[in-house]
């Protein structure tokens, strides 16, 4: 295997464990009508019951974290278009 094949198949599995990790974060994330005291539990699975977590910003650390990972996918994602093509024309 050539280095640019080896890079490329790192840069595929960086991304898909950040698509997972994306994937997870979206899903324990409260969502609009349970901020506004309409939702029994919390997160969009739901499962746990409403606490004074969130007084201590924990929604704004998740939206932080979210931001990251996506940012994170996303440079993933060129960067492994961009080493896969280099492969190719190799």
């Amino acid at each position: 295997m050539t280095p640019l094949k080896v890079l490329g198949t790192v840069l595929l599995i960086v991304q898909m464990i950040t698509a997972i990790a994306l994937v997870v974060i979206i899903a324990i994330q409260t969502t609009k009508s349970e901020q506004s005291g309409g939702g029994m539990g919390w997160g969009t699975i739901g499962g746990q019951a409403s606490s004074t977590i969130h007084k201590f910003g924990f929604d704004a650390q998740i939206t932080r974290l979210t931001t990251w990972i996506a940012v994170l996918f996303f440079v993933m994602s060129f960067l492994s278009a961009w080493v896969e093509a280099a492969a190719r024309h190799s």
